[in-house]
């Protein structure tokens, strides 16, 4: 399936790589299905985006947490987990939501309500976590620079 993409122009992507919302996400409810894409094929940059299929101007920059975080552990409700298949760790990726202002130290991602999907059903969700440790607004550039001086 051919999509128009917000960073990377035209792409071609698997039908099996689409990832099914019930819910939409926060700020775009109305958006079901989404794709998530890597700058290259290896998959390996520490920044991803969640990619509408049906919309090119909505597209969310991601992180894996655990990269700058690795404390991160959230208290997810297991009936949401089960909303998107088995509760097998091995077959749930999450990931949560970066948000890039104009002054880059100003930089944040959303550890309360991260975006969880099932890599074998395609279902995701994005879910707010029970503990209220984590913010909405996580300073990320700090996490980032105090990692590149270590």
């Amino acid at each position: 399936m051919l999509i128009q993409t917000k960073h990377f122009g035209e792409a071609e992507i698997d039908d099996k790589k689409i990832i099914r919302f019930e819910q939409g996400i926060f700020g775009f409810e109305d958006q079901k299905e989404f794709v998530v894409l890597y700058e290259s094929e290896a998959e390996e940059s520490p920044f991803c985006w969640l990619q509408s299929i049906h919309e090119t101007h909505i597209c969310l920059p991601m992180i894996d947490p655990l990269i700058w975080f690795p404390e991160y552990q959230p208290d997810l409700a297991d009936e949401e987990i089960l909303k998107l298949g088995a509760l097998d760790p091995n077959a749930i990726s999450v990931y949560t939501v970066v948000v890039v202002p104009e002054n880059l130290e100003e930089m944040t991602t959303n550890l309360r309500a991260p975006i969880v999907i099932n890599l074998e059903t395609k279902k995701g969700a994005q879910i707010v976590t029970v503990e209220e440790q984590y913010q909405i607004r996580e300073n990320l550039y700090r996490r980032i620079k105090t990692a590149g001086e270590e």
